[in-house]
């Protein structure tokens, strides 16, 4: 009888032990928090006055991290996009349709939305679908930063279209003078491009769209443009005073007439 009792308190001894044992409390350094004062952000110690400082500056040091990571993978893409784009225009053929992304392609391509039809490669131009009937200018005047070419054979060599129409508009505005060709141009913009990236063709340029009036008239029935007519179009190259040149789609006559006459405009996009 003694026996049991003495192995019983024995066993009542033990187990209290180790019930101590195992409800012991961590000390707060052991689990990391060494401050001993409250900090921006930090943690405090559940079994104690102690802060974990460190914690959340490791958390913000890696948020930071991600955060510039992100930034570097948003950069690529961009960079990967605009090598893609570069590469589709450059692959460009005549008579392939522009889309907003500046990329190119002879196929209808539902989810992109036509701007335009190229008619150059090698300087990557292309026409707008859409064309207006302008005067050159309502007056007559010589715009002084405007070469005078006097020669049709010599007209055909002028490519600045896109600097001629910035030579004239910026005349225009400065003088007061009303130039509603280039101005159509000037405000024409489509999806992907914004008013001034188009420009009015100066006769060589205008001369090559001429030159691919049937292949280009077929892509624009294509995507709902209106095609080219048998009409004549302004170009920006200039011929005096009174006159401007243009040049008639019936046949390819190159000629000048008088600047406040109204005749066909169709911008162009160097892309």
């Amino acid at each position: 009888m003694r026996k049991f009792i003495l192995y019983s308190s024995t066993f009542m001894v033990l187990n209290g032990v180790a019930e101590a044992a195992c409800i012991q409390t961590p000390s707060c350094s052991s689990l990391g928090y060494e401050s001993t004062s409250s900090c921006s952000g930090g943690i405090k110690c559940p079994f104690g006055n102690a802060w974990n400082c460190n914690l959340i500056n490791k958390i913000n040091s890696i948020n930071t991290q991600i955060t510039n990571l992100t930034n570097k993978i948003t950069t690529l893409e961009e960079k990967i996009v605009t090598i893609e784009n570069s590469a589709s225009s450059s692959n460009c053929i005549i008579g392939d349709i522009l889309y907003s992304d500046k990329s190119c392609d002879p196929n209808v391509i539902a989810s992109k939305k036509p701007i335009g039809v190229v008619f150059d490669r090698a300087n990557k131009l292309a026409i707008g679908l859409e064309e207006s009937n302008q005067y050159w200018a309502t007056e007559y005047f010589d715009v002084p930063g405007l070469s005078n070419i006097t020669s049709s054979s010599a007209v055909t060599a002028d490519w600045q279209g896109k600097n001629n129409t910035r030579v004239v508009l910026e005349y225009c505005k400065t003088n007061g003078k009303s130039c509603p060709a280039f101005e159509y141009v000037n405000s024409y913009k489509t999806e992907g491009t914004q008013a001034g990236d188009w420009y009015l063709p100066a006769l060589g340029e205008l001369n090559a769209i001429y030159g691919n009036k049937d292949v280009l008239n077929i892509t624009l029935g294509k995507i709902g443009g209106t095609k080219l007519g048998t009409n004549y179009y302004w170009s920006s190259s200039e011929y005096s005073n009174n006159n401007a040149w243009l040049l008639d789609f019936y046949n390819g006559g190159v000629t000048n007439y008088n600047k406040d006459v109204s005749n066909y405009v169709r911008p162009v996009l160097a892309f």
